[in-house]
């Protein structure tokens, strides 16, 4: 365990179990998750709309039949998935070569080894995707709330300092506010971004613990963001 991180992980912990795995709604993995297999087949098969045409067929098995039972009850549903998108594209080369095509034979396509590096990269821009938008989601319902706005323009413009990033802010939403305040809201901002983080990637889980949630964000180098609620 981490100190201090793992305290993060504790505090926010009955939040996590309380919500809904995004494993129960395939239309909404679909839309949060799809980019991610998208660039892992277009990795691994080089003619685009072969790709294209592999990745609709998976996805809409995906829609219309739902998940497997007890997928991803053995670790990390990205994994699991992972597996899932090979074999797709294993089915399509054996279409294509009209022979017996084995897990060995796509191990041995260059691409296979860039495709598998860049996995983990597409699935945590997932994520973080997932967590700027309920981050978003929350200064919209939220009157007063700029969390959203001040950690965007905190990031974008990392060299200036609280009074330049005020003023930008200010002029972006009409709401004025001072180098103290921005500081405020951007140290409020980062707490919420990290569990809101750390809930997304708990969608993707089956067991969830502080444990295994800490496992999964160091091994999706997310931890520094979960680091900003302590």
């Amino acid at each position: 365990m981490l100190s201090g991180t793992s305290t993060g992980l504790q505090r926010n912990f009955h939040a996590i179990t309380t919500n809904t795995s995004i494993l129960a709604d395939p239309s909404r993995f679909v839309r949060r998750y799809g980019t991610a297999i998208r660039a892992y087949l277009q990795a691994l098969i080089s003619n685009e709309h072969d790709a294209d045409e592999v990745e609709q067929d998976l996805l809409l098995q995906v829609v219309e039949r739902g998940f497997p039972d007890g997928m991803g009850r053995r670790g990390r549903f990205r994994y699991y998935l992972m597996t899932v998108v090979r074999n797709a594209a294993l089915g399509y080369f054996r279409k294509k070569s009209r022979r017996p095509v084995s897990v060995a034979d796509l191990s041995s396509i260059p691409a296979a080894v860039i495709a598998d590096r860049a996995w983990d990269r597409s699935w945590r821009e997932c994520v973080m995707k997932g967590a700027w938008l309920a981050l978003r989601k929350h200064e919209q319902s939220n009157a007063g709330n700029l969390f959203h706005t001040v950690l965007r323009t905190s990031v974008k413009h990392g060299e200036e300092d609280s009074s330049m990033l005020a003023v930008r802010v200010s002029s972006a939403t009409g709401q004025e506010l001072t180098a103290e305040a921005f500081r405020k809201q951007l140290s409020r901002a980062r707490r919420k971004f990290g569990e809101l983080l750390v809930n997304e990637v708990a969608r993707t889980m089956s067991v969830v613990t502080p444990d295994t949630l800490e496992e999964e964000l160091a091994s999706l180098d997310l931890l520094k963001y979960v680091r900003w609620q302590t």
